[in-house]
């Protein structure tokens, strides 16, 4: 049932926003995101955040695109337009994870990596 929940809303979120991916004025690239751990093990239920840049790289352009992987760590996306973008991924027990990508080719696969959390330190804990 999670599973089916999870490929509803991407489907829905897809839906929803492929009428403003489909005005792309430029060539179209077919993304794939893979999101997995440092053993190279998928994370499901990421939730991954994909932003428009401008050319030079400083505001965003557009809304963003929001959705979570399947339990294989990937996540459905329109085809979108080439350039750059701002890829966000968070998920539970792992450092938020954020870069810009390119897209400038017809089939591209990015995959990301996330890092377990860093210990943290308080000048207030007693020794």
């Amino acid at each position: 049932m999670k599973a089916f929940n999870v490929c509803l809303t991407a489907a829905l979120a897809v839906t929803l926003l492929a009428p403003s991916f489909a005005l792309a004025k430029g060539p179209l690239t077919n993304l794939r995101i893979i999101v997995e751990d440092d053993d190279g093990e998928p994370i499901g239920r990421a939730s991954i955040i994909l932003s428009r840049l401008s050319k030079d790289k400083k505001k965003k352009k557009g809304a963003s695109l929001q959705l979570k992987t399947s339990h294989r760590g990937t996540a459905p996306l329109p085809p979108l337009e080439q350039g750059f973008y701002l890829v966000q991924v968070i998920s539970d027990g792992f450092q938020t994870h954020g870069e810009t990508i390119e897209l400038n080719e017809v089939e591209q696969t990015h995959t990301i990596a996330l890092k377990p959390p860093k210990k943290q330190f308080s000048v207030h804990t007693s020794k």
